[in-house]
Protein backbone atom coordinates (compact mmCIF):
# COMPACT_ATOMS: atom_id res chain seq x y z
CA UNK A 1 0.00 0.00 0.00
CA UNK A 2 1.34 3.97 -0.76
CA UNK A 3 0.43 6.67 0.71
CA UNK A 4 0.94 10.51 -0.81
CA UNK A 5 3.68 10.97 2.29
CA UNK A 6 5.61 8.66 0.43
CA UNK A 7 8.70 9.51 -1.82
CA UNK A 8 8.56 8.84 -4.80
CA UNK A 9 10.81 8.96 -8.15
CA UNK A 10 9.76 8.32 -11.82
CA UNK A 11 11.37 5.50 -12.98
CA UNK A 12 13.14 6.69 -15.67
CA UNK A 13 15.02 8.83 -12.35
CA UNK A 14 14.96 5.66 -10.45
CA UNK A 15 17.17 3.74 -13.22
CA UNK A 16 19.33 6.86 -13.38
CA UNK A 17 19.78 6.50 -9.23
CA UNK A 18 20.38 2.78 -9.34
CA UNK A 19 23.38 3.79 -11.98
CA UNK A 20 24.87 6.63 -10.04
CA UNK A 21 25.22 3.95 -7.12
CA UNK A 22 26.86 1.71 -9.57
CA UNK A 23 29.01 4.40 -10.37
CA UNK A 24 30.24 5.31 -6.63
CA UNK A 25 30.72 1.91 -6.24
CA UNK A 26 33.23 0.96 -9.16
CA UNK A 27 34.65 4.25 -9.27
CA UNK A 28 32.90 5.27 -12.70
CA UNK A 29 30.43 7.27 -13.96
CA UNK A 30 26.65 6.73 -14.11
CA UNK A 31 26.16 6.34 -17.97
CA UNK A 32 27.96 3.15 -18.60
CA UNK A 33 25.83 1.63 -16.05
CA UNK A 34 22.50 2.73 -17.16
CA UNK A 35 21.21 0.02 -19.29
CA UNK A 36 22.25 -2.46 -16.38
CA UNK A 37 20.35 -0.70 -14.44
CA UNK A 38 17.30 -0.30 -15.86
CA UNK A 39 17.44 -4.30 -16.22
CA UNK A 40 17.84 -4.61 -12.53
CA UNK A 41 14.88 -1.82 -11.22
CA UNK A 42 12.39 -3.56 -13.22
CA UNK A 43 14.13 -7.75 -12.43
CA UNK A 44 13.94 -6.18 -9.06
CA UNK A 45 10.03 -5.09 -9.29
CA UNK A 46 9.51 -8.53 -10.43
CA UNK A 47 10.60 -10.00 -7.36
CA UNK A 48 8.11 -8.45 -5.49
CA UNK A 49 10.82 -5.88 -3.86
CA UNK A 50 8.91 -2.53 -4.30
CA UNK A 51 5.59 -1.66 -6.44
CA UNK A 52 5.68 0.13 -9.75
CA UNK A 53 2.62 2.30 -9.75
CA UNK A 54 1.25 4.13 -13.30
CA UNK A 55 -0.39 7.39 -12.56
CA UNK A 56 0.07 10.99 -13.23
CA UNK A 57 3.03 13.34 -14.45
CA UNK A 58 2.60 14.46 -11.18
CA UNK A 59 2.48 12.64 -8.35
CA UNK A 60 -0.87 11.94 -7.17
CA UNK A 61 -1.39 8.39 -4.24
CA UNK A 62 -5.45 9.19 -5.40
CA UNK A 63 -4.86 9.37 -9.12
CA UNK A 64 -2.31 6.29 -8.97
CA UNK A 65 -2.40 1.97 -8.93
CA UNK A 66 0.03 -0.45 -8.48
CA UNK A 67 0.59 -2.64 -11.31
CA UNK A 68 -0.75 -5.61 -10.98
CA UNK A 69 1.90 -8.34 -11.13
CA UNK A 70 1.04 -9.80 -14.44
CA UNK A 71 0.99 -6.46 -15.85
CA UNK A 72 4.97 -5.83 -14.14
CA UNK A 73 5.95 -9.38 -15.79
CA UNK A 74 5.02 -8.12 -18.81
CA UNK A 75 7.13 -4.68 -18.58
CA UNK A 76 11.01 -4.31 -20.47
CA UNK A 77 12.52 -1.72 -21.04
CA UNK A 78 11.82 -1.37 -24.60
CA UNK A 79 8.43 -0.97 -23.42
CA UNK A 80 9.24 1.87 -21.41
CA UNK A 81 10.52 5.34 -22.62
CA UNK A 82 12.95 6.70 -20.22
CA UNK A 83 13.44 9.98 -20.21
CA UNK A 84 9.77 10.84 -19.70
CA UNK A 85 9.23 7.97 -17.67
CA UNK A 86 6.04 6.93 -19.31
CA UNK A 87 5.06 3.42 -20.56
CA UNK A 88 4.38 2.97 -24.03
CA UNK A 89 0.59 2.20 -24.44
CA UNK A 90 1.14 1.36 -28.01
CA UNK A 91 4.27 -1.56 -27.22
CA UNK A 92 2.84 -5.22 -27.91
CA UNK A 93 2.93 -6.53 -24.57
CA UNK A 94 1.70 -9.99 -23.90
CA UNK A 95 -0.12 -9.32 -21.13
CA UNK A 96 -3.88 -10.13 -19.85
CA UNK A 97 -6.47 -7.25 -20.38
CA UNK A 98 -7.37 -6.83 -16.89
CA UNK A 99 -8.65 -3.59 -15.41
CA UNK A 100 -5.53 -1.66 -14.67
CA UNK A 101 -4.27 -2.72 -18.02
CA UNK A 102 -7.11 -1.77 -19.74
CA UNK A 103 -6.37 1.64 -18.14
CA UNK A 104 -2.88 1.55 -18.28
CA UNK A 105 -3.59 1.27 -22.25
CA UNK A 106 -5.91 4.29 -21.85
CA UNK A 107 -3.17 6.94 -22.32
CA UNK A 108 0.06 7.76 -21.23
CA UNK A 109 1.01 6.69 -17.70
CA UNK A 110 3.59 7.97 -15.71
CA UNK A 111 5.33 5.15 -14.04
CA UNK A 112 6.86 5.48 -10.42
CA UNK A 113 8.43 3.90 -7.19
CA UNK A 114 8.69 4.46 -3.95
CA UNK A 115 11.90 5.88 -2.63
CA UNK A 116 12.73 4.10 0.00
CA UNK A 117 11.99 0.28 -0.96
CA UNK A 118 14.19 1.33 -3.93
CA UNK A 119 16.93 2.25 -1.96
CA UNK A 120 16.14 -1.23 0.36
CA UNK A 121 16.80 -3.14 -2.50
CA UNK A 122 19.94 -1.66 -4.11
CA UNK A 123 21.27 -0.67 -0.53
CA UNK A 124 21.50 2.50 -1.51
CA UNK A 125 22.04 4.78 1.49
CA UNK A 126 20.42 8.42 2.52
CA UNK A 127 24.25 9.93 1.87
CA UNK A 128 24.15 8.39 -1.98
CA UNK A 129 20.84 9.62 -2.47
CA UNK A 130 21.77 13.17 -1.34
CA UNK A 131 25.07 12.98 -3.56
CA UNK A 132 23.05 11.86 -6.59
CA UNK A 133 20.15 14.68 -6.03
CA UNK A 134 22.88 17.23 -5.95
CA UNK A 135 24.89 16.28 -8.53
Amino acid sequence: MTTDTEDFLRVGDAARLIAFHLGQRFASGADPHLSTARQKLLDAAKEGKFSIIAGAKTWSGTASFSLPMECALGLDSEHIDWDSSTFDASADVPIAATASIQQLHSGPSTLWVPLDRLADAFSIDRETVGRWYRR
